[in-house]
């Protein structure tokens, strides 16, 4: 975790996960409503990113449990991000992509996910870069409609940026 406090790592860390359970937990029943105490092996559920993370680094016992990957980073998205990686959406997949990445990545092993997240961000970013220095138009504005919040912070700061110079060239 970055920052305790930062809200933008606690709306990235509150993306839902899947994981399956492979051995029953006792204590752990209220995840899925039960009333029991203890969560059976192969119960498969929806629980925060923050959750499983705990679960997976932070008890005495780790949780043996299977952490599934989001349908956004699988292979669809993948691959569309391989195509063309400024032309997908990234918000419709996940308002904070590329952070909840970041997160993802550092609990799962997936470096072929790891790739296509470093050469999609490098090729947004210059997008990105180059639309602030286009002063806005209407490819802009759909450009931005299809940026994560990371890259919507670093549209920012380049606008930021580039009206400073402008501003000091005067």
């Amino acid at each position: 975790m970055e920052d305790y406090y930062d809200i933008d790592s606690i709306l990235a860390e509150d993306q839902n996960v899947k994981c399956v359970f492979q051995k029953n937990i006792p204590g752990l029943a209220w995840l899925e409503g039960g009333h029991d105490d203890t969560l059976k092996a192969g119960s498969r559920l929806d629980i925060p990113f923050w959750l499983a993370r705990e679960l997976v680094e932070h008890m005495e016992d780790t949780v043996p449990m299977d952490i599934e990957t989001p349908e956004f980073f699988g292979p669809k998205v993948r691959n569309a991000l391989r195509a063309d990686a400024t032309t997908v959406d990234l918000t419709k997949q996940c308002p904070n992509f590329f952070r909840f990445g970041t997160f993802y990545l550092q609990l799962v092993d997936d470096m072929a996910l790891s790739g296509v997240m470093e050469t999609a961000f490098k090729a947004r970013l210059q997008m990105t870069m180059d639309h602030t220095q286009s002063g806005g138009n209407s490819n802009t504005t759909d450009y931005l409609n299809r940026l994560d919040e990371t890259e919507r912070e670093l549209y920012k700061a380049g606008m930021e940026s580039s009206a400073s110079i402008h501003q000091w060239n005067q």
